[in-house]
Formats: structure tokens, sequence, C-alpha cells
């Protein structure tokens, strides 16, 4: 057998791991495979690879003895391989780092035991064959091959089951994502501690059948973990809903309740009316119209104008949002504006939950940026056919330093404050096709968010 036939057999393996592992860290991710950042993770794992494998040959010439298993090598190869990976798709999919990296640290711990797996069932039961690149092809290319068939199924069944949705449900504090990744890291590495505590095991069909049962039971107490993550988030979701709810029912109930007053002074202000048509008092009856005119607007206009954007507002979760924090500035004495003179509905390439956190984030800053004394909130949605249009500006007592927001954990409002802005950018980090404007006009702190429709 020729040394180019063995060095293209070990390059063709090598491939078809980086295969594997993109695979299936794009079916946890629920992404599809971009073919151009395969071909370079391609060539980024047959580097790391065959890296591994040449430093485990300098270690054993050089020290003459093989007392650690070449499986730290490649458990070294394999976590630079996932941070790469997870690089990539943060790039490509605007992921946080820490869910892409976690999630390639899972393909790696399910492709390596389920590859294992598969060579030891070869080896265990496949006859031995005269033609030598027969044989390397059954005991080499073959278990190779059914490993990307391995993450090919598992991939499709984590898309189908729509286990991304779980899985991010997982990352939605840090201290969870954290978590799961220490998981994944303790579920990677249980092989490659085996082989270096216990460098005599003899692995046998159990053995191979004890890791693939590993497999299952790790990727299911993970998907049992995501699903409650996930149940918890929803029910903290509902929770803030009917929050959400009562505050616009208040705002309904405080509609009609000035509609009422306003059906009782109006009643009063036509009585003078008559009196003044009876003598033919024209100007009196201008001047009538005028001040009823703006009386109507201070009492009325403004609520009126708000329900009509809110009912603008198909997508329900938004409505609910801006119903609970229009409430909140009337509460505090804040004049809110709400403009939303077309339809708004759910045609959007931001997350829905992205984009209640962004806005709410928006408000909530307003809301406490505003003076004491007469603050002025207004939000603006205009949807277009390209992008929605999302603007929230706020009055304020000292100008806010424009190239200070920028910097992480900048805030006006004292210690422990400052991370809201930070969240917001990262919100809109991983939306493709967002762009935000923030700037100063006529007196109002503006900030401007344009949302890509689907």
């Amino acid at each position: 057998m020729s040394l180019a036939y063995r060095l293209g057999s070990v390059a063709f393996i090598m491939a078809l791991m980086a295969l594997a592992l993109y695979i299936l860290t794009s079916g946890i991710l629920g992404r599809k495979i971009h073919w151009k950042s395969l071909g370079i993770f391609f060539i980024c794992g047959e580097v790391f690879q065959w890296s591994a494998m040449f430093l485990y040959l300098l270690y054993t010439v050089v020290t003459g003895q093989e007392n650690i298993p070449s499986a730290v090598f490649d458990t070294a190869c394999y976590l630079l391989m996932a941070l790469v990976l997870g690089a990539m798709m943060t790039k490509l999919h605007r992921i946080p780092l820490l869910h892409t990296f976690t999630a390639a640290i899972l393909c790696t711990f399910v492709v390596n035991t389920a590859n294992n797996t598969m060579v030891y069932v070869v080896e265990e039961y496949s006859p031995l064959f005269d033609r030598q690149h027969f044989l390397v092809f059954v005991r080499l290319d073959l278990p190779y091959m059914l490993t990307v068939g391995i993450a090919l199924l598992v991939a499709a069944i984590l898309k189908r089951s729509e286990f991304y949705r779980y899985f991010t449900a997982m990352f939605r504090s840090r201290a969870r994502g954290i978590l799961t990744l220490v998981v994944c890291l303790v579920l990677m590495l249980i092989m490659p501690l085996q082989q270096l505590l216990f460098p005599n095991l003899t692995p046998d069909a159990s053995y191979a059948t004890f890791f693939f049962a590993l497999i299952v039971v790790g990727v299911f107490l993970l998907q049992f973990a995501a699903m409650y993550a996930a149940g918890q988030d929803r029910i903290k979701a509902q929770e803030e809903t009917i929050l959400q709810q009562q505050a616009h029912m208040v705002l309904l109930e405080e509609l009609q309740q000035e509609i009422r007053a306003f059906r009782h002074d109006f009643t009063n202000l036509f009585s003078g009316l008559t009196l003044q048509a009876q003598e033919g008092d024209l100007a009196g009856i201008q001047d009538f119209m005028k001040r009823t005119s703006s009386y109507f607007d201070e009492k009325l206009g403004n609520e009126i104008a708000q329900m009509d954007g809110l009912n603008n507002i198909q997508l329900y979760p938004l409505r609910s949002l801006l119903a609970t924090k229009l409430a909140k500035m009337r509460q505090m004495r804040i004049k809110g504006v709400l403009e939303a003179l077309k339809p708004i509905d759910s045609r959007l390439g931001m997350d829905t939950d992205d984009l209640l956190r962004a806005l709410g984030i928006l408000l909530d800053n307003a809301i406490e940026a505003v003076p004491k004394e007469e603050g002025q909130v207004r939000v603006v949605l205009l949807q277009e056919e390209k992008e929605l249009y999302l603007a929230v500006a706020n009055n304020y007592e000292k100008a806010p330093d424009l190239s200070s927001l920028t910097k992480k954990g900048y805030t006006t409002k004292g210690s422990g404050h400052g991370t809201g802005l930070t969240s917001y950018r990262r919100i809109v980090a991983r939306c493709r096709g967002c762009a935000t404007r923030t700037y100063l006009k006529d007196g109002m702190f503006i900030q401007e968010l344009h949302i890509p429709a689907v």
C-alpha cells in the first residue's frame, strides 16, 4: 500500500470528522449549512488534526514512551476546532460565542462517542480481508462514514423537534449558559479521562454500547434541562403578559372615564353655545369652537391617538409591552406619545423576544432619563415594505455624551446600572440586517432601530 494512499485515507477521515462536526453543530443551533464556511472549516479541521497527530508522534519519538494516550492530543485538537467552529457560527449567524461554543462542544462529544462506537463495532464484527485497500475501507473509512450518517440523522431529528429553541433557553442568562458549557465539557472529557486513567482497558462491544448509551442519556438530559428552562421562561413571559393585559385594561378604563368627564363638560359648554347662537354672537361661537377643540385635544386627543396606535400593532406581545409602558408613564406624570399610523405585523427579521427586550431597554432608559417636571417620551413605529422603523425619543435635563454611549457599562444613573445598553447592543448584533442610530435633535435624545422584514 503506497504512502500516498495512506496519507489520502487519513486526510479523508479527517475531512469526514470535520463534516460531521459542522453538520451536527448547525443542527443543534437550528441553522442551515453554509457551504463557504464549511469549506473554511474543512481546512481548519485538517490543519488542527494533522498538527495533533504530528505533535503526538513527535512526543513519542522524543520521549521514547507512550504513557500519554493520543486521546489527550486529540482532545486538545477538538477543543480548538470547537472554538473555531463556534467563532465561525457566531460571525455567520450573529449568535453569542458562549452559545455557539457550547453547541460545538456538545456535538464534539456526540460525534467522537459515535465514532469510537462505530470503530469498536466494526473491529469486533467485520471479517478480515486479503485485499489491503478493501480492509482499509472497511476498518477505517466505513466507521467515519457511518459517523457522518449519525450526525445527519441526529441533526435532522433535532431540527424537526426544534431543539434549538429549547437549547437557546439555556443561554437566557449568563450563569445558565456557563453551567451548560461545563456540563457539555464534562461529557466530552469522559472518554479521554477514561483512556488516561485506565490505559490498559480493552474496548469491546459492551464498552461501545456503554458510550453509545452515554450519548442518548447525555442528549436526553440536556433536552430535558433545556425544555424545563424554556418552560420556566414561558411561565414568566405569561405572567408578564397578564400584567401587560391588566395595564391595557387600566388604560381603557381611564379613557372611558375621560370620555364620561368630557361628555359632562361638553353638555355644559354646549348650553352656553345655544345662548350665544340665539343672540347671534358669531365671534363668541368661533371662540367657543377654538376652546372646545383645544379642550378635546387636551382631554382625549392623546388618549385616542394612543389607542389607535395600539390597535395598529398586530403583534400582540409588542402591543402589551407598549400599553404597560404607557400606563407607567401616566402614573409617573410623564407625557407619553405613541405614533403607529400603519399596521405593525410579525413579519420581522428579529425574534419577538429580542424585539421586546430591546424596546423595553430603550423605553426604560427613556423613562429614567426624562426631567422630573414636564418629562416627555415619544415612541414611533413605522412598518414599511422592507423594514420596521422604530424610534424612542425623550427630553432631558443634561445632554448625554454620545461618544461615551458605546462604552461598556456607561451610565448616568450611578453604580449598579449601565448594563442595559450593553444588552441592547448584544441583541441588535444578533439580528442580521438590523441598524441603529443615536443622536440629539431639538432637545430630544433619539434612538432609532431599523429591523428588516422577512
